[in-house]
């Protein structure tokens, strides 16, 4: 069998991939979009849609996305490990809130619609990148002068690039249900809820949307064992009883990004590269702006200026600079030691959770954002331990 020729293979067609396609066809390459599931197809998530998110998928999609959102909230709510509320902020930025199902599906008949070919329902089996060639595992071949891996956390491509898709030792783990908004407690939430102290090295959320909760917990694998007792004790606390739903686990890169995103003629971005924000957890801005930048890379090592991963790997790490500060700003809320001066002295920081939703609107720095967590969080915890 002859092999279909491309000038970029996207592999994955979620927000990452999606971006990656359609910023390509746009700029005119031939790209094929490869995915293992027809589409639409579920996938765990809880689904938050931030003001960065936004700016970042109207410079990649023409259309709006307001099909796809669910919910909207303009606040946020702090919550301890009793679930007493700690703080909030009302009236603030907006909040949005999509099914994964719904939101992918948008992004991919974009992708479509831009020129991309969609190939779906067929896994990669191997791909080559030094020639830029794709296995499916129906067996076609795919020839591309440059391969885009955007297939998850769990990445075949990033498999054949390193011999895994992530470092066990650093992944976290979510846990998730979708309680129906009949139950009890369920049907009257005001605003999206982050739980501290339930999770080691990590936090709960409850997040609206049209006919369920999403709720959630993850932390960093290696320090949570027990993390489904923990969830479904977070669930009785919330809901009065655990609701008879399905919980199901995701793994999270959590901070647990790629120095190097590809080899080759193959790059990575998205969950494969582990681009999920170290300290809100926040993933399908990244996955969106990460695919773009990947798929512009391409295009500029397609004009004969460089090759793909030289023409990426500044865009990438512009990108992941942000990152490297969060995942530093981590040491001072989550080990054993901080973590309840930071729940004792949030309370008293009225202006917290405003500053955590100007982070996500991307209207605040990281540089200015660490500063404030270890000028006025942590300084004022250790004030209310120190006896003078």
């Amino acid at each position: 069998m002859s092999a279909l020729l491309f000038d970029l293979i996207v592999v994955g067609a979620g927000p990452a991939g999606s971006a990656a396609a359609c910023t390509a066809a746009h700029r005119g390459l031939r790209v094929a979009l490869v995915d293992k599931e027809e589409f639409p197809r579920e996938k765990l998530c809880g689904g938050l849609l931030t003001l960065r998110a936004q700016k970042v998928y109207a410079r990649v999609f023409p259309r709006a996305w307001d099909e796809a959102v669910e919910a909207r909230a303009h606040g946020l709510s702090l919550l301890g490990p009793d679930g007493r509320r700690l703080n909030e902020v009302r009236e603030h930025h907006l909040l949005q809130f999509t099914c994964r199902r719904r939101f992918d599906a948008l992004l991919l008949d974009q992708a479509v619609e831009a020129g991309a070919t969609p190939l779906l329902g067929s896994a990669v089996q191997q791909v080559d990148d030094s020639e830029g060639a794709v296995r499916l595992s129906d067996g076609r071949r795919l020839q591309g002068r440059a391969v885009i891996g955007a297939d998850g956390v769990r990445s075949s491509v990033a498999r054949q690039l390193f011999g895994r898709s992530f470092d066990p030792r650093t992944i976290a783990l979510g846990m998730e249900m979708e309680v129906p908004r009949c139950h009890p407690g369920a049907a009257d939430l005001d605003l999206p809820e982050i739980h501290f102290g339930l999770a080691r090295w990590g936090y709960g959320w409850v997040f609206p949307k049209r006919a369920t909760l999403t709720v959630g917990l993850g932390g960093l694998l290696r320090h949570n064992p027990q993390l489904k007792t923990a969830f479904r004790a977070m669930l009785a606390h919330r809901f009065g009883s655990v609701p008879d739903v399905a919980i199901k686990g995701h793994h999270i890169p959590y901070g647990d990004y790629l120095t190097r995103p590809g080899r080759g003629r193959v790059l990575l971005c998205g969950d494969a590269a582990g681009l999920v924000e170290p300290i809100t957890g926040e993933g399908i801005a990244f996955a969106m702006h990460s695919g773009r930048e990947a798929a512009l890379a391409v295009h500029e090592a397609l004009q004969g200026r460089t090759e793909p991963l030289a023409a990426y790997l500044p865009r990438y790490r512009e990108l992941v600079q942000d990152f490297r500060i969060a995942k530093g700003l981590r040491q001072l809320i989550f080990p054993r030691l901080c973590e309840p001066l930071f729940l004792r002295a949030l309370p008293r920081l009225r202006q917290a959770p405003g500053r955590h939703m100007d982070l996500m609107a991307d209207e605040l720095g990281y540089p200015a954002y660490a500063r404030y967590i270890a000028l006025s969080v942590v300084a004022r915890g250790w004030r209310k331990l120190l006896p003078f």
